[in-house]
């Protein structure tokens, strides 16, 4: 019994000895971590920065040392005391990237101070939050943060903090696409501004305002916005602020669909700006590409497209996800599918890594159509359920919510469908495209073998109009001869034929007569019955005449002067008109075939290739 109760009283010993003892010391030793002393807390707190961490530990160890003795510093009884505290850990956990314990202790630091006793303090304690939530490029928390600020109306006082405070709030929550909070805030802030009179902020909100109308109303009511900046622009005589202004008219001719007024408005614009880089000349040169775009001009969208990567390389602009997309545009319109695919990475990357990477649904759309331009369907895919999730997310706040969000629905089936159907229309493509190149192989193998035949068989033409030529001029020279030897001829008989030799030279000479004076060869009907009569002797006795002195039976005799007749024929202006049939008959041919086969029998050639050697040789 006596050793429990010395037990007890030794742990209630312990627990006074750290109540009483072990937090100052503790406090003590965090206040020389910071270089600040207890008095300074509550001033220092306006003067808060992330940034900058003690340097005698690394962030890392002293992190694990503020999480450490978290419960025996707390006991410390002054209330900035814990408040800086909080700052520290979430300074610290900013740093680590912790960002949701950052903005856990940031709340912590909040809820020990009275934000109507320390104003100043509960103000700075949130500006803080704001700044870490800006730097995490979470705009969600941001905007918790700011209407925070609003709300607790500890800026009332000061018009300009108020001010910009309302701008930040109202431009943050458009970007969110939280269109109907952003315009409340605006109305507010336009009317600071009003009274401020301070030109450049007011064209902002106003160019803001203009903005959430398109997106939450169904009339043209949102030009007047960009109207009312447009006067308070011309009236100041600021080419920056009339810039800024001719970008958003450009912008508002962009959503009415009439590019071509929407690419002067940006060229006038950014002849405006003398700062060429800069953000606002570049936010103009995107929206006028996007124009380009739209009206399928090719080369100045390409050219806009490069200097806008260049100058968003230089500068590490905001909009560098966008001149990623216009490159990948016009690779893609080029044909050139690598680079739009590369490209169009790059571009994911760079808006994954900004803070509109959750609400950006126009922006993936458009990346889901170029996508489709290179056919690369599941990256087309991705892009598309990308953009419906987050139009789901960020619903347009219009009257019309319910039914737009239902088309954005029903588009997203239809292209999906139609994706589907793309994608295998691209794969029959792809076998209609292999198919082709085995044709196309064949057809070039025959090709190749024709022109091979064409080529050989020219060639043997080609010899054969030579022999032709050949032929045709023996023959002449030959028909010359023998003209002559005609005239002086008086063959002797090649053996005794049972005739003596008297009879037999009065034969020869009167059918050599009959044969050349009469040609009566040309009589279709002649026989060398009818033949031996017209001689007045017997056929033995013609035949012997005829083979001792011509060398040849009737019938090679009697071809041998039809042909030789067609021949002459053939080529004479007198006969120019005539057909060969009609030549075959004159020459004493019944039939036309009959004649074409002596006639080749005899000169090598058809009548119709002797006709067109003997042209060519007189040419």
């Amino acid at each position: 019994m006596r050793k429990r109760v010395f037990t007890i009283g030794a742990l209630l010993l312990f627990f006074y000895s750290l109540i009483c003892q072990g937090p100052p010391d503790l406090s003590v030793l965090f206040l020389q971590k910071q270089k600040k002393s207890e008095a300074e807390l509550q001033e220092l707190l306006e003067a808060i920065n992330f940034n900058t961490l003690p340097d005698n530990d690394t962030i890392l160890e002293y992190n694990a040392w503020l999480v450490e003795n978290k419960s025996l510093l707390l006991l410390n009884r002054s209330t900035f005391f814990k408040v800086h505290y909080f700052i520290e850990l979430a300074k610290s956990d900013q740093a680590l990237n912790n960002g949701s314990l950052a903005y856990q202790n940031i709340d912590s630091a909040l809820s020990y101070v009275n934000h109507i006793k320390y104003p100043e303090s509960y103000y700075h304690i949130l500006k803080f939050g704001a700044s870490v939530s800006y730097a995490n490029l979470d705009g969600t928390t941001r905007i918790r943060y700011l209407e925070h600020i609003l709300d607790s109306r500890i800026i009332d006082h000061d018009q300009v903090t108020k001010g910009e405070t309302l701008i930040s709030l109202c431009g943050i929550l458009e970007n969110m696409h939280r269109y109907m909070e952003s315009s409340r805030y605006c109305k507010d802030a336009l009317e600071v501004f009003q009274e401020l009179g301070d030109d450049a902020k007011m064209i902002k909100v106003l160019k803001i305002m203009y903005n959430n109308a398109h997106h939450t109303t169904e009339d043209d009511s949102n030009w007047e916005y960009l109207h009312q900046a447009n006067e308070i622009a011309q009236r100041s005589g600021d080419s920056a602020l009339l810039a800024d202004v001719y970008s958003s008219f450009g912008l508002a001719h962009y959503r009415n669909d009439d590019q071509l007024e929407a690419v002067r408005y940006y060229k006038m614009a950014r002849s405006l700006i003398s700062d060429k880089g800069s953000y606002s000349e570049l936010w103009a040169a995107t929206y006028q590409h996007l124009s380009y775009t739209i009206l399928d001009s090719v080369e100045s969208a390409c050219d806009l497209s490069k200097y806008l990567l260049e100058q968003c390389l230089k500068t590490n602009s905001g909009i560098l996800s966008n001149a990623y997309r216009g490159r990948a545009w016009c690779f893609a319109k080029t044909g050139q599918r690598d680079s739009a695919a590369y490209y169009l990475q790059l571009s994911a990357q760079a808006r994954e890594s900004g803070e509109k990477a959750d609400a950006s649904p126009g922006y993936y759309y458009y990346m889901y159509e170029i996508a489709m331009l290179i056919k690369d369907y599941e990256l087309a895919l991705k892009y598309l359920e990308t953009s419906l999730r987050q139009f789901r997310k960020y619903n347009r706040e219009s009257a019309a919510k319910k039914l737009t969000s239902i088309r954005a629905q029903f588009d997203y089936s239809l292209q999906k469908e139609r994706i589907k159907k793309l994608r295998l229309a691209n794969q029959l493509e792809q076998e209609r495209i292999r198919r082709q190149r085995v044709i196309n192989v064949f057809i070039i193998v025959l090709l190749i073998t024709a022109l091979f035949f064409l080529y050989y068989r020219r060639k043997q033409l080609r010899n054969l109009n030579i022999a032709y030529k050949n032929i045709v001029k023996k023959n002449l020279e030959l028909d010359k001869v023998n003209l002559s030897l005609k005239k002086l001829e008086t063959k002797k008989p090649i053996k005794s034929n049972g005739l003596n030799f008297r009879d037999e030279e009065k034969i020869y000479l009167k059918l050599k007569n009959l044969l050349t004076e009469e040609k009566i060869f040309r009589n279709n009907d002649l026989s060398q019955s009818s033949l031996a009569e017209m001689l007045e002797t017997n056929n033995s006795y013609l035949s012997s005449v005829i083979n001792s002195r011509f060398g040849v039976p009737f019938k090679t005799l009697l071809n041998q002067y039809r042909i030789d007749e067609a021949r002459r024929l053939l080529i004479s202006k007198e006969y120019a008109n005539y057909s060969i049939e009609g030549i075959a008959n004159e020459v004493g041919y019944q039939s036309r075939s009959a004649f074409y086969h002596m006639f080749k029998q005899n000169t090598g050639m058809t009548p119709s290739a002797y006709i067109k050697t003997y042209k060519q040789i007189n040419e």
